[in-house]
């Protein structure tokens, strides 16, 4: 047996029996690729342009009408975007939307698009299942994301012809006008298989980090241990006395100059500190998000992390993350990602349809002459 067969059979044995987990992956995953876009959209409807006098209500008042709309205990965040038309946005068991100049509370968002997003999630992760059963989805979608990713590798080795001339390379690197359906799978599966494969083994390594401790084990070691930086210095002087959330918020919009969104932790009455979350980004890029913990007492600075300042455990945590879904470079990336997931899909039926037409076509053929 030749290395290249050597190769070849378990790539095949391994697409067959791991394909459809695959295929449902792939998809779900195409379906979320623009989530945080399509959420920020159905949000629009809760905009609404402030007259010239219109003044902005104080954090101090934002926090008493979510007092008011929910327990205390269930408030998790306020969120400001730097837009005057935008709502605040507080966040418990629900999201209320309130209007920042009249206090109205507005209603809980697109609750309809989250839902969808949600429900494509836990298919994602757990083929909807719930309970001790999720136990078992995430060992063989744990299971399939390893095994996609042996399927890329010996794909990549594969791929490459026989006999090194551009006319070969050429064949395998863009689509071709074809004549049946089994040239047109075969073409299809390189010329995807090819250009997809570096973002595919990027996005699979990093489903592993979710999946298995080892992974990330193996994250932590690769990083080192270097401790982070605390401790930067305070934007203002400190003040004495208890420090109102105005003030902090202030503190925290001068901390992070060209801001998008700041996320207050709703600070609960035991707290010594309060945190803000200050993205310039749109989301989901780290390199752009900072985090702010601020005295209550003295409304000096107790903690700075900008994200050059985070160990490197905790960058190679965030690369992972948000390199699963492509946000780390932005939308680029996450346009990459979702269109990777869709050739991954196609990959997976082309791969299924040559299998059949080389290895079971012939046999029913013949088990119908005898």
């Amino acid at each position: 047996m030749t290395f290249r067969k050597l190769i070849y059979w378990p790539h095949l044995i391994c697409g067959v029996l791991a394909g459809i987990v695959i295929f449902i992956l792939s998809a779900s995953g195409a379906l979320l690729t623009y989530e945080r876009q399509i959420i920020a959209w159905g949000e629009r409807t809760y905009y609404s342009e402030p007259t010239s006098n219109a003044t902005s209500l104080s954090m101090e008042q934002i926090a008493g009408i979510a007092r008011s709309q929910m327990n205390e205990a269930e408030i998790r965040s306020i969120n400001i975007e730097n837009d005057p038309a935008a709502p605040i946005v507080v966040r418990g068991d629900k999201y209320y939307y309130i209007n920042r100049y009249s206090g109205e509370v507005l209603g809980n968002g697109p609750q309809e698009i989250r839902d969808f997003f949600y429900s494509a999630m836990l298919f994602h992760r757990w083929f909807l299942l719930e309970g001790e059963n999720r136990g078992t989805a995430r060992i063989i979608t744990a299971g399939a994301n390893l095994v996609f990713f042996f399927i890329v590798l010996s794909g990549m080795y594969l791929w490459l012809p026989k006999v090194y001339k551009w006319a070969n390379f050429k064949k395998f690197l863009f689509f071709q006008k074809t004549t049946n359906s089994h040239a047109r799978d075969f073409n299809w599966h390189h010329v995807m298989g090819i250009w997809s494969a570096l973002p595919l083994l990027l996005i699979i390594a990093s489903g592993s980090w979710f999946y298995f401790d080892w992974a990330d084990r193996l994250g932590d070691y690769i990083a080192g241990d270097a401790p982070a930086i605390n401790g930067a210095p305070a934007v203002s002087e400190a003040t004495t006395g208890p420090v109102n959330l105005d003030t902090m918020f202030d503190s925290a919009v001068a901390q992070q100059p060209g801001w998008h969104i700041i996320s207050m932790n709703a600070p609960k009455a035991e707290d010594t500190g309060v945190k803000f979350i200050i993205d310039k980004s749109k989301g989901g890029q780290p390199l752009q998000i900072g985090e702010l913990t601020l005295n209550r007492q003295s409304g000096q600075i107790d903690v700075w992390h900008p994200f050059e300042n985070y160990a490197a455990e905790r960058k190679m945590t965030n690369f992972l993350r948000y390199g699963h879904t492509g946000e780390f470079f932005g939308i680029l990336g996450q346009t990459i990602a979702g269109l990777v997931s869709i050739f991954a899909t196609i990959m997976v039926w082309t791969g299924l349809s040559l299998a059949y037409r080389r290895y079971v076509t012939p046999w029913l053929s013949r088990k119908s002459k005898r």
